[in-house]
């Protein structure tokens, strides 16, 4: 199963889970977004690669692709197709369970439970649930970084001859434009 979560999302994620840590207190936002839109980003790789890369075994029959924009708006849908996928019958009250043991008040709740191994060992406590919402790039990019940042990645995914359909799994800011100049996202 492979999910995919709006890179400004992921972005925004990274940025608070590494600016005291990992790379020091020192790490801006024009930084983070020069690293993040590598094509050899340090941490995981660059997102249209994975991206596209897993997009293209997603007719494979072991292959379910999933959208955390669809995971946040019907988690109950979510987890009936995954139970599907795997060929499990779930009675309403076992979707109902996992659906709680799924939500972000539960693991929060179990934080220590998704914490980060030793990776820093400098910092006590490296907990990777924070906000558990989609759409909060607005916390650290402004209105144009999101823009040029959908723009960079949709032309990496054409560029990769990907037919991933960016829309459908990130939130198009409004007047992006792809690197050939042609405006998406608009209303």
């Amino acid at each position: 199963m492979r999910s995919y979560r709006d890179p400004k999302d992921v972005f925004v994620s990274g940025y608070h889970f590494f600016k005291e840590s990992l790379m020091g207190r020192g790490l801006s936002t024009e930084t983070w977004i020069k690293l993040f839109q590598s094509k050899h980003f340090p941490i995981g790789g660059s997102w249209a690669v994975n991206a596209a890369g897993y997009w293209a075994q997603r007719h494979r029959p072991n292959v379910l692709v999933l959208s955390f924009k669809t995971m946040k708006r019907d988690l109950e849908g979510t987890v009936r197709k995954v139970a599907e996928f795997l060929d499990i019958h779930l009675t309403e009250e076992e979707t109902g369970e996992v659906c709680a043991k799924s939500s972000f008040a539960y693991m929060k709740r179990f934080e220590e439970k998704f914490e980060m191994w030793d990776l820093i060992p400098w910092r006590k406590h490296s907990a990777m649930i924070r906000k558990g919402a989609q759409g909060g790039a607005s916390e650290v990019l402004s209105i144009p970084q999101q823009r040029d940042m959908d723009a960079y990645f949709m032309a990496e995914l054409k560029r990769l001859g990907s037919d991933l359909p960016y829309e459908e799994f990130a939130d198009v800011t409004p007047g992006a434009e792809t690197r050939e100049g042609a405006a998406v996202g608009r209303g």
